[in-house]
């Protein structure tokens, strides 16, 4: 009877606290963002309490207590979070304190906002218990988590066990205080607004528990904008204030290339970015000479494919609101990929210019156009090009939208710049897709159709695709279908199955594909103390020719076991089947030859993870099985340790043994090395080794950085590259001063 007591006065709290509007305050002062709540407007507001359990349960209270409450006044919308620390024996997990930290391993309080409830876009903050922020924006619902490429000012401050001023301090006396200050210029928002939406997220994984104020259930992402309160303004809201900044930056850099001479060159760079508000909601981005010496390097894979390996976009300039440009097509069906712009065949092109306006029309609308200019070369023989990109989203249903892209990429000319023979002096796609996503976020799904138009164009220049999940507790279920014609061109896009290479004449063929990959996955929730969930899948994907021949096809039966502790081992069976139409070498074997045919195997892999929230925590992959007409075995290790909260470091190791019967018999070595070290939450350095046999190529990346103040950055960069057996090929020295105005 006592225990039936306490769970109807649980019930009741939490059905009061999430019944009853959260407040938003008007503070009748300034409000100090120090962690110490000592103002009137927290002393005076109602903090809310009442959070759900995410992980590793969704029906039950959180145990580790959560309060919150919010203010605005003409400038900023604060937050004020107290996290009580029930266990106050255990440290924090935190992977470092370095800016955009992971939330797969770090204790945070996070808040997601939506000021345009359209169940699309919204905005996302976060500290650890050590003060160190992550922000970004949520993307197509939020299902797919967050993009930390979205950087904006805002303040925050943490305290642990002090500046709460409450009767409960005595009953709870560890906790960790959180204070948000967020401009109203740094988000997007239309004017004359009365509600936004909001979730707020807790972190407590010392404790093995993610909680939330809004029930989101286990099998979502915590982000997704679906599931979500409403704040409502007592006023309509009004912009004050244009964030108008402009970003001056002085860079000097000097390389050496020991393969022409081991002379060091230095180039000084001066540029200027601006950031402009046209509206509260939509903004202007300006670059002119842009750098992007602070770049942090790629990530190197070994490829045994034949088709092109992707590589994020990380250049500031792209990656900010991306999303209503990359977003478009699929993974590996792009009408528009940042990164062919400025690279060319060498390496990095200069871009002389760019201009970027993103935001929303009202709250239905959102609105993209781009054009970036890049210097051509003569020398190269390559063209000073122009590339424009125009997207529009309109919300439909609840939380859908229609989309349309158009991409155009044309010879710019210019002086001195060599016209050269090509596909054609311009190429252009145009696009619409439809985005999908019910209320509950339990179906998501996606179609597009895209035109390539150019000079000559083929009858088969379409592509089109379907995707659509349902995801429920105890099933997933996925479709996907993808084509792709033969004379579909995409010169600022990423579509790499298109072009099929001849590796004995070097020529590239284009030629038409249709993949189907559908997915039917069972989950188990057994009533376990050390067993959170048992999933098992069965995975196709197939391309066809244009004659509906399958050229490649993989079918996989996979069980996987995830434990209450993040840890989880995955055992998996599949089959591989090609049909090879052109010669094809992975590697230079030592016998030579290529392979063309037919061709079937069988593979089984197992892999592994112990706890990611440990300081010491390992991901172990093993892989066997056939390679064409030979063998493959595989072996990955990724291994990474914390001394925390201020040191984070990662290993990882690939092994390909190749067994060929007839070429004979080849390893394969991927090895990175990774270092970061935060002195504070605005002074990092990373070092990064990478070592490719497969490229024979070996780099270093040395990277510091100071935020000196909000948004404004010192970088000192060294890279170094190598030939094989070690002899030096080149070295880049860097110093980038960054400056918000």
């Amino acid at each position: 009877m006592h225990r039936k007591k306490v769970w109807l006065i649980k019930i009741s709290v939490f059905l009061v606290s999430h019944f009853s509007q959260a407040q938003v305050r008007v503070p009748k002062s300034r409000v100090e963002v120090d962690g110490f709540l000592t103002e009137a407007v927290w002393s005076d507001s109602q903090f809310h309490q009442g959070f759900v359990q995410h992980y590793p349960y969704d029906t039950s209270a959180s145990e580790s207590q959560t309060r919150f409450a919010f203010a605005i006044d003409d400038k900023n919308f604060y937050a004020a979070f107290v996290c009580v620390d029930r266990n106050p024996e255990k440290p924090y997990v935190v992977q470092n304190l370095k800016r955009d930290f992971s939330v797969k391993n770090t204790d945070a309080v996070i808040l997601t906002l939506s000021p345009f409830l359209d169940g699309q876009n919204g905005f996302s903050f976060g500290v650890s218990p050590y003060n160190s922020q992550r922000e970004g924006s949520v993307e197509n619902g939020g299902s797919f988590g967050v993009s930390t490429a979205w950087d904006q000012v805002w303040y925050s401050e943490t305290q642990q066990n002090q500046g709460w001023c409450h009767p409960d301090t005595a009953k709870f006396p560890n906790y960790w205080v959180a204070e948000f200050a967020i401009p109203l210029h740094s988000i997007r928002f239309v004017a004359g607004s009365t509600e936004w939406a909001f979730n707020v997220v807790r972190l407590d994984l010392k404790n093995n528990e993610e909680s939330t104020w809004v029930r989101v259930p286990r099998n979502l992402n915590v982000s997704v904008l679906t599931l979500v309160d409403t704040l409502h303004f007592d006023q309509p809201l009004h912009a004050r204030s244009r964030n108008n900044v402009f970003i001056p930056y002085t860079s000097w850099l000097t390389q050496q290339d020991q393969s022409v001479s081991k002379q060091w060159s230095g180039t000084p760079r001066f540029g200027l970015d601006a950031k402009l508000a046209l509206t509260p909601s939509l903004n202007a981005d300006l670059t002119f000479n842009p750098d992007f010496a602070q770049v942090d390097v790629d990530v190197q894979q070994l490829n045994l494919t034949r088709f092109n390996l992707f590589f994020p976009e990380r250049r500031q300039f792209f990656t900010e609101n991306s999303d209503l440009f990359a977003t478009f097509g699929f993974r590996q069906i792009r009408p528009f990929f940042s990164r062919r712009i400025g690279f060319g065949p060498t390496g990095y092109l200069p871009i002389d210019a760019g201009a970027k306006v993103t935001g929303k029309i009202g709250n239905d609308w959102r609105v993209g156009l781009m054009s970036v200019r890049t210097r051509g070369d003569a020398g190269l023989d390559l063209n000073a090009e122009l590339a424009n990109v125009l997207s529009l989203q309109r919300k439909v249903l609840k939380a859908s939208s229609l989309g349309f892209i158009a991409v155009d990429n044309r010879m710019a000319g210019g002086q001195g710049i060599k016209e050269t023979p090509s596909l054609s002096n311009y190429a252009s796609i145009l696009g619409t897709e439809f985005n999908y996503a019910n209320q509950p976020s339990t179906v998501v799904g996606k179609a597009f159709v895209q035109k390539a138009l150019y000079e000559n164009v083929g009858a088969q220049s379409w592509a089109h695709a379907t995707f659509l999940r349902y995801r429920s507790l105890n099933w997933t279920l996925m479709w996907n279908h993808e084509h792709v014609g033969k004379d579909f061109r995409a010169p600022l896009g990423f579509v790499p199955r298109l072009e099929n290479r001849d590796y004995l004449t070097g020529q590239v063929h284009f030629m038409d594909f249709t993949r189907f990959e559908p997915m039917i996955t069972r989950s188990f929730y057994p009533k376990s103390n050390k067993v959170n969930r048992i999933d098992l899948t069965w995975y196709h994907s197939g391309y066809l020719d244009s004659a509906f021949s399958t050229t490649e096809g993989l079918n996989q039966v996979w069980l996987g076991t995830y434990f209450q502790n993040s840890a989880y081992v995955t055992l998996c069976a599949e089959r591989e089947n090609y049909n090879i139409f052109l010669p094809f070498r992975p590697v230079s074997l030592p016998n030579g030859g290529y392979f063309f045919g037919d061709y079937q195997w069988n593979n089984v892999w197992l892999e592994a993870s112990s706890n990611t929230r440990k300081p010491v925590n390992a991901v172990l992959k093993l892989k066997t099985g056939g390679y064409y007409v030979g063998t493959k075995s595989e072996m990955s290790l990724d291994l990474a340790f914390r001394i925390q909260p201020r040191w984070s470091n990662s290993i990882s190791w690939t092994h390909v043994e190749l067994n060929m019967l007839d070429s004979g018999r080849q390893q394969l070595d991927l090895i990175g090395f990774k270092t970061e070290y935060s002195f504070t939450t605005l002074l990092y350095s990373t070092a990064y080794l990478q070592y490719n046999t497969l490229t024979e190529s070996m780099n270093i990346n040395l990277r510091f950085q100071y935020r000196y103040r909000p948004m404004s950055d010192l970088f000192v960069v060294y890279s170094q590259n190598y030939f094989p057996v070690y002899n030096t090929r080149n070295r880049n020295f860097a110093i980038k001063f960054v400056r918000w105005i």
